[in-house]
């Protein structure tokens, strides 16, 4: 029979031996808890700061473009595709139970000295411009490359664009905001959904 002294030494050491595993336990679920922490916000950080992307690929399928007017068709039949032009996508209350999407664009001819606004494809205002700065570049892009609440895809697709910078909006500005460049244009989506779009001018390199 195992002696009283024997027995309770024997069952301490089992005590500090459980009491070792779990503080090992323990510390383990800690690290990893710790470790998935330091994962998730250095992630959520790269998430937040801004992207060079360089060589994006681009999905042809993607692409997806406006069909214009009856009045856009008339100016581009006159003028061409205009030189700049802006685009804004958004949802206007005509009703207390009725919301309407809104396309919002202006179209600038340099050569023309003019610039026209179309609310919903109709011409609705033609303003003169200044001269824009000697030896701007004609850029590649056109009003109907961009689409209504298209996602980054498809705008990348559409304007063949493969080399943009991407800037984070602060959610107090815009919530799930991102601002885009790429040569000669700036556009911003909200949600991955198309929203605002400019053509900048550039100038030829050296002047």
């Amino acid at each position: 029979m195992q002696s009283p002294v024997l027995e309770t030494k024997q069952n301490k050491q089992r005590s500090t031996k459980n009491v070792v595993i779990t503080v090992l336990v323990t510390l383990l679920v800690l690290v990893g808890v710790c470790i998935i922490l330091v994962l998730y916000l250095s992630f959520k950080e790269y998430l937040n700061s801004p992207k060079l992307m360089e060589g994006a690929h681009i999905n042809p399928a993607a692409a997806a473009s406006y069909v214009l007017t009856i009045d856009q068709a008339e100016v581009v039949k006159k003028y061409g595709y205009p030189d700049s032009f802006s685009v804004t996508f958004y949802k206007e209350e005509f009703a207390p139970d009725f919301t309407g999407e809104v396309r919002d664009e202006i179209w600038r001819y340099y050569t023309a000295g003019t610039a026209l606004s179309f609310y919903e494809g109709i011409l609705v205002n033609e303003e003169s411009i200044p001269d824009p700065p000697a030896s701007w570049v004609s850029l590649p892009y056109r009003p109907d490359q961009f689409t209504a609440y298209a996602p980054l895809e498809s705008v990348l697709a559409s304007a063949s664009i493969k080399d943009y910078f991407e800037l984070p909006l602060e959610k107090e500005l815009i919530e799930n905001g991102i601002l885009f460049y790429a040569p000669g244009l700036t556009f911003g989506t909200v949600n991955d959904r198309l929203v605002y779009v400019e053509t900048i001018i550039m100038k030829e390199e050296g002047d």
